[in-house]
């Protein structure tokens, strides 16, 4: 088990759009399960997959390329991030899409800015 689940799980989609794998499985919690179902709504994964272990996830290609290219971890263990409803960055000018755990649960910063909530930024993706 990792100490830190989201890098784990930001490194294991990292290292299959590396090697074009059409699936990637992911050890089960309630953050992964969240944020999985965060990129399926946004459309940068195809499927998911949720058994009593693992999380699998079907990463999207068009043609060669993945449509997920990047996921950066932004709070870590040591160095959390938080923002305020006002303060909350655009990724790519709104392109992108960054992932905000809140009092609400783990929502995506279109929607926290709609609710004018804050919260702790946890990874940005585009």
């Amino acid at each position: 088990m990792t100490n830190h689940m989201l890098s784990d799980m930001a490194s294991r989609i990292r290292n299959a759009i590396q090697v074009q794998q059409p699936s990637v499985r992911i050890p089960r919690t309630n953050l992964t399960t969240s944020i999985a179902h965060i990129l399926l709504s946004e459309g940068f994964i195809d499927n998911i997959h949720v058994d009593q272990q693992h999380v699998t996830l079907s990463l999207r290609y068009t043609g060669s390329s993945a449509c997920l290219t990047h996921i950066k971890v932004v709070s870590k263990p040591g160095v959390r991030i938080y923002t305020r409803a006002k303060d909350i960055p655009k990724v790519l000018g709104g392109l992108g899409v960054l992932i905000l755990s809140t009092s609400q649960g783990i929502i995506t910063d279109k929607k926290a800015r709609d609710l004018q909530i804050g919260g702790e930024v946890l990874c940005s993706i585009w």
